[in-house]
């Protein structure tokens, strides 16, 4: 794990330092993946002073058409966090399931009364049906969650994310595509003092001017450059599993 990390912190970081990040990444990725239990049931007031989120207005300004959009999830931070999150903040967003959940999670989704509104992870062979689902979602106006940052090397788009060049799934940038819909990333980040926070970047469209191509690659890297900005100071927010999975042999 430690030298997953290293490469993210700044140089002449010491072997102590580089430990409690370790420790403190370890910590994040086990609160972040597995529970949300530490915000379950809050009210907006109390997220709103908590959590101090950033770029709010953008969901709002998503809410007046009345029509779809994609929250684009990371591997990063407090991510089991954020449905629950922006769902009592009073955004419509539908849960997306992992394909392992664990028993705290589910439980928690149970009484919170959400479980009908969960989406199941797709079974193998059936992400093409799982994907014209939400597209279909999309269309009637929900809110659908997707993980942007999956990698994926035999088919997926490139890019660069703190400064490595990574290939993740082209599903989410698709889904925009179709639909039109506004992609949004959110993020909830910890510091060093695991004070919690919130980050809404700026609504990303795939536009219908230039090459699809370009166009799917243009707003692929501008999520890359949302997540780079908030991760560039507190890197151990990174899950590194999943880090290293994007950059593989760099």
């Amino acid at each position: 794990m430690a030298g997953l990390l290293r490469p993210l912190l700044p140089e002449g970081t010491s072997e102590r330092d580089l430990h409690r990040k370790v420790i403190l990444s370890r910590a994040i990725r086990q609160l972040g993946a597995h529970t949300y239990a530490p915000v379950f049931r809050r009210d907006r007031r109390w997220i709103l002073r908590t959590l101090q989120p950033t770029g709010l207005h953008f969901l709002e300004q998503a809410k007046l058409p009345a029509c779809g959009a994609i929250i684009l999830g990371t591997h990063a931070g407090l991510n089991a966090w954020v449905a629950p999150l922006l769902i009592q903040l009073g955004y419509p967003v539908r849960l997306m399931q992992r394909k392992e959940i664990s028993a705290e999670k589910l439980l928690l989704i149970r009484l919170s009364g959400w479980i009908q509104e969960a989406l199941p992870y797709p079974d193998i062979g059936e992400e093409g049906i799982y994907l014209k689902r939400l597209h279909d979602l999309i269309r009637q106006g929900e809110w659908v969650q997707h993980v942007a940052d999956h990698a994926d090397h035999r088919t997926g788009l490139a890019g660069s994310l703190l400064g490595r060049s990574v290939s993740c799934c082209r599903a989410p940038w698709v889904l925009g595509s179709l639909t039109g819909a506004p992609l949004i990333p959110v993020l909830a980040l910890v510091d060093e003092r695991m004070r919690p926070r919130l980050h809404i970047g700026e609504p990303i469209h795939v536009e219908g001017t230039g090459s699809a191509g370009e166009s799917v690659h243009s707003a692929f890297q501008s999520y890359l450059d949302f997540v780079s900005g908030r991760l560039a100071n507190i890197p151990w927010n990174m899950s590194l599993l999943d880090w290293a999975n994007m950059t593989p042999a760099q």
